[in-house]
């Protein structure tokens, strides 16, 4: 079985630190020092998070409690 990861695979590690991040829960150092690599979505330094992008990724994985975390984040940033 080659190391090398599919696209698939690429994309949802990218798309579960960028939830990591996006929620609180890791800084991208932290997930770097966890991994010694890591992949986001998007730049963070200078594009900042892509919700809407996000929320329509977990909506086809199925993973509706993330889509409702990003959903009050959106919401709550709108509210600022």
């Amino acid at each position: 079985m080659p190391s090398e990861k599919y696209d698939t695979e690429i994309l949802e590690e990218a798309m579960n630190n960028a939830y990591q991040i996006v929620t609180g829960q890791f800084t991208f150092d932290e997930i770097l020092e966890r991994d010694d690599e890591a992949c986001i979505p998007f730049d963070i330094r200078t594009e900042g998070p892509d919700i809407e992008g996000m929320i329509e990724y977990f909506i086809e994985t199925e993973e509706y409690e993330k889509c409702a975390e990003l959903v009050k984040l959106k919401k709550d940033n709108n509210e600022q």
